[in-house]
């Protein structure tokens, strides 16, 4: 099959997707050297013989693909659609609307919200999909056959899978919960990319540091986000984590000291010494007030433990007999806040919309004493007593 690889071809394809009621996308990607990925295939699914690849080397303006992406009426499908819809959102520059996300949507239909397409496809159609073209580098040209149809089964299958799962939830009469939790797709902030100011927080090692130090780190950790943006490199390609943890510890003033630092590369020195240095006197310069605040270690607290422990079996439980996937409703940490803020609503995920109404209330009803849990002696499972004994 011949790539789409012209203007008129791309704008023909788009006119014909926006007429489908749904189609299916997918992307094909490297992203090992730089900071953004780089885009190689889009795949385009109106049905199952009526795919479609396009050139994304070839093609410099692929902002036609934003109107399919933003339309309202057609419905788009992807698997685990984040990360394709962030690298589709900043060659278009179009906000996607009317998102099918089937890993999500397996979420609410008795199955695990993790499975990859592959097993999905296993599971729901009894369609085996090959996998021996994950390694391929897809800014190659000329793509082998082979290639070319791995690529295409990406999205071969999506309508039908749509549907088949999309029924299975509406027979569950859960279709308004994934309507609910598919919004998200919807929001521009979502594909935003990470301020610079707040990459610190994910910088590793950083436990044991002082707030000056956490000071220096996150102005670190802002230059390097803007460097390797403007270079295009990945960010421990620029600087470590590591290195940054050690020049926050020891605060050097010089080339030499900098160079007594451990784990940074004598060509890093040599390119962003000076730069470094500089970073490091605006960290030491910023007020004490406003360093960052750090996590003190808090002291393990058995009560509150025990309430978490009777939370997560009645979520668990409900979650067993509901068929809905429990990493769909809150993780650990989210119920271990939810028990924490229950004078104070927050925007706990369990404070709002589906997941309220499916757990929210009730567990709000079990933690202040209005309703007990006991075992269904027919599921087996943890359930709630509606009158406390």
């Amino acid at each position: 099959m011949p790539l789409i690889n012209t203007p008129n071809e791309l704008e023909t394809l788009v006119n014909r997707a926006l007429d489908a009621p749904c189609v299916g996308i997918d992307t094909e990607f490297v992203w090992e050297q730089t900071y953004y990925p780089r885009l190689g295939i889009i795949q385009v699914g109106l049905s199952e013989n009526d795919c479609h690849l396009i050139d994304a080397v070839t093609l410099s303006d692929l902002s036609p693909l934003g109107t399919l992406l933003s339309d309202p009426h057609t419905v788009k499908i992807l698997h685990d659609a984040q990360q394709d819809l962030w690298i589709l959102r900043r060659i278009t520059d179009a906000i996607p609307c009317n998102i099918f996300d089937t890993r999500c949507a397996a979420g609410f239909a008795g199955l695990s919200s993790n499975l990859s397409l592959g097993n999905l496809l296993r599971m729901r159609l009894n369609i085996q999909l090959p996998k021996t073209e994950t390694r391929t580098d897809w800014l190659r040209r000329p793509l082998s056959d082979k290639q070319l149809e791995y690529a295409l089964d990406d999205v071969r299958f999506l309508p039908a899978l749509r549907e088949h799962i999309l029924t299975d939830i509406q027979r569950r009469g859960r279709e308004n919960w994934l309507a609910e939790e598919l919004r998200q797709y919807d929001i521009a902030k979502l594909y935003d990319d990470r301020a610079p100011e707040e990459q610190y927080t994910r910088v590793k090692g950083t436990g044991r540091l002082s707030r000056r130090d956490m000071a220096i780190v996150r102005e670190l950790a802002a230059w390097r986000e803007k460097k390797a943006r403007q270079v295009d490199r990945p960010r421990n390609r620029v600087i470590s984590d590591d290195a940054i943890v050690q020049i926050a510890r020891r605060k050097p003033q010089s080339i030499q000291s900098l160079k007594r630092v451990r784990g940074i590369a004598r060509a890093t020195i040599n390119q962003y010494g000076n730069s470094l240095l500089n970073t490091v006197q605006r960290g030491l310069a910023i007020d004490e007030k406003n360093c960052p605040p750090i996590s003190l270690p808090v002291r393990p607290d058995p009560f509150e433990d025990a309430r978490l422990d009777l939370a997560m079996a009645f979520m668990r439980g409900q979650c067993l007999s509901e068929g809905i996937d429990i990493a769909m409703v809150a993780s650990r940490s989210e119920v271990k806040e939810f028990i924490s803020s229950q004078k104070n609503a927050t925007d706990n995920p369990l404070h709002t919309g589906w997941r309220r109404e499916f757990l929210g209330a009730d567990l709000t009803a079990l933690l202040t004493g209005k309703h007990a849990i006991g075992i269904n002696p027919n599921t087996r499972l943890p359930n709630l007593l509606r009158d406390k004994p």
